[in-house]
């Protein structure tokens, strides 16, 4: 019995390029929208002063950012994120422009991972 050459052949299949190119655009946008993010996560949180009522209204208590070392640690999380996020903008573009670039891709997606590893972390410690 001679079986037919039609069985995963649609998995072996290369992607098409314009699919590609349109998942590297994707990415792209997705980077610049994850720095509009981080930066302004950032900024609100390195930026606030709070003053509460403590135990009455003439006791206050005046808040920062830099008083926790949870908050602390995410603005600079944060700001670590938007960095790398500036910097791996180049390689990014350079996916749009050559869409058979593998190595880069793994490596991005390498360092991707890498960037999640502290809210993975906080997260954790959190609970």
């Amino acid at each position: 019995m001679k079986e037919s050459g039609e069985h995963g052949e649609t998995s072996k299949a290369p992607l098409n390029r314009g699919v590609s190119k349109g998942l590297s655009v994707l990415d792209l946008i997705l980077r610049f929208i994850a720095i509009i993010g981080t930066l302004a996560s950032a900024i609100a949180m390195g930026t606030t002063n709070e003053t509460l009522p403590f135990f009455t209204q003439f006791i206050r208590f005046k808040a920062q950012y830099s008083d926790l070392p949870t908050l602390t640690f995410f603005v600079v999380a944060n700001s670590i994120v938007c960095a790398y996020l500036i910097l791996s903008l180049p390689l990014s573009i350079v996916h749009i422009i050559r869409s058979r670039a593998k190595f880069s891709r793994l490596l991005l997606i390498f360092l991707d991972a890498v960037r999640l590893h502290p809210f993975l972390i906080q997260s954790i410690l959190r609970t």
